[in-house]
């Protein structure tokens, strides 16, 4: 990932098990789950992903089109209602963090909204957490 760019963006432990990486023994990222970036990264992640950066164009055409396919819109998309988006959720027990890229009549609008340290765990789709990045991203997104 740093030869992209990404400083702060590591993949920590496999999914559904298999080890862990060399990342994952710094005692600054115990507290991540299978990876860890920032909201920063992310967005640039999403941009090169659609502009093609990362992989392959086809690759990545592949890829915008599976993440426009995600179902979980509790977040950023939570109040959107016919608007193409392409994005990703994540959480941890007292975070949630989403980064999509949103096809406005504007043009495409980026962005990634992390809330962490939540004081309370809440895994419905109420945490307070989502309806604030909803919010957010109505904000970002004012011509909708």
């Amino acid at each position: 990932m740093e030869s992209l760019g990404f400083k702060n963006t590591r993949s920590l432990r496999k999914i559904n098990g298999g080890g862990e990486s060399k990342a994952y023994s710094d005692p600054a990222n115990k507290g991540f789950g299978i990876g860890v970036s920032t909201p920063q990264e992310m967005v640039l992640l999403m941009e090169k992903l659609e502009r093609g950066e990362i992989v392959s164009p086809e690759a990545s055409r592949e890829m915008i089109a599976l993440l426009k396919r995600q179902q979980q819109h509790e977040g950023i998309g939570r109040s959107l209602k016919g608007v193409e988006m392409a994005s990703k959720p994540g959480s941890l027990d007292a975070l949630r963090s989403d980064v999509a890229i949103i096809y406005s009549k504007r043009g495409r609008i980026a962005m990634a909204i992390t809330c962490d340290q939540m004081p309370e765990i809440d895994w419905t789709e109420d945490n307070p957490a989502f309806h604030l990045m909803s919010h957010i991203s109505n904000i970002l997104i004012d011509d909708l």
